[in-house]
């Protein structure tokens, strides 16, 4: 029972990340050495071999990973 209302509340918790379809959530920026910036994304898909790893756009799309929405980079 205490195991069923944990995986609930994990679950609700990933509400947001499941109602996009998406294998990733977004985690931010990263600066390159050229100065430019790419978006940085942690794996939320259960199961795979990859889950919990942070990859880019290229290494989710290499995987056949679902990509999440990018937000537009504000500040700079």
């Amino acid at each position: 029972m205490v195991h069923s209302e944990r995986m609930e509340g994990r679950m609700a918790e990933n509400e947001d990340i499941s109602e996009t379809g998406a294998d990733a959530e977004f985690l931010g920026w990263q600066r390159t050495s050229s100065g430019g910036d790419v978006p940085l994304f942690n794996v939320t898909a259960e199961g795979h071999p990859s889950f919990g790893s942070t990859l880019t756009e290229k290494g989710l799309k290499k995987l056949d990973l679902k990509v999440p929405d990018i937000p537009l980079r504000g500040g700079s």
